[in-house]
Parts: structure tokens; sequence; C-alpha cells
């Protein structure tokens, strides 16, 4: 029995499993015409964490450039774990099956906010600094004028 790995993967990332579950020799499994999966075999899988998007895939008889299944066009949208079945017999014929588990995205790192318009994190306030300073000169002036009223 397969399990199916649901653990989250990278911002951007998708996960895709092939599954060889045909009546069939080793396979190795392309994606745009790059062996991905070598010599898999029945009942065994292959899982490979890619960037989200679509891909031409097939299978093809392992070492060899015999098209045993496909090319197709495989959509592995982000955050999702896609599993590919390749089921059947030289006798009746080879398929594909798919199916989709969503939820595997990763949290985020961050927002990206940007800094432009942002002051610098040292610094005050110009309209605070100037009331404090009249606050400060007004107290000041009120000390001196006290000061010299009882003096």
């Amino acid at each position: 029995p397969f399990v199916n790995d649901v653990s989250p993967v990278p911002a951007g990332q998708a996960r895709a499993t092939v599954r060889h579950t045909a009546a069939a020799p080793a396979v190795d499994v392309r994606a745009a015409g790059q062996v991905v999966a070598p010599a898999l075999t029945n009942p065994n899988e292959a899982t490979l964490t890619v960037p989200a998007g679509t891909v031409n895939a097939d299978v093809v008889l392992a070492g060899t450039q015999t098209v045993a299944i496909g090319p197709a066009d495989l959509t592995l949208p982000e955050g999702t774990t896609t599993v590919v079945y390749a089921w059947g017999s030289q006798d009746a014929g080879f398929e594909l099956a798919v199916q989709t588990i969503s939820g595997a995205h990763s949290a985020p790192s961050g927002v990206p906010g940007g800094t432009a318009g942002l002051m610098d994190e040292d610094s005050l306030p110009a309209p605070l600094l100037a009331v404090s300073l009249v606050g400060i000169v007004a107290a000041a002036a009120g000390a001196l004028r006290l000061a010299r009223s009882n003096g």
C-alpha cells in the first residue's frame, strides 16, 4: 500500500509522486525529455519536489527511448501533491490516473511590505521634537520668571 506524503512543500513548489502499478517492466519517467525517475519498477514510487507549473511528461521503457505512456501535460499547482498512477498492461493498454491533494502549502516566512516612505527607527518625529522643544523653552521661561519674582 502507498502512503501519501502531505507534508508542507516550500513556497512556489509542488510535490509530484509517480507510482508504477502497471503490468510492465521497469520504466523511466521523463519531464521535458529528461529522466527524473529512472528504472521505476512495479510496485514502487518516486517523489520529487519541483517548481509549480505545467510540465510535459512521458514514460519510456527503462534505458530506451520507447514511449510506453504519453506524452501528456501535467499541471502541478503550488502547495499540492500530485500523484500519478501508471496502470494497465501491454494487452489492455496503459493508462494514467491523476490524484491531486491540496493543502501542502508552507507557512509564509514574512510579508513583503517594502520600506518606501518609512522613517528611520532611530530618529524622533519632527513634530514631536518641535512641540517638546517649545514645551521645554516655555517651562524654562516660566521658571526664570518665577525665580525673578521671588528673588
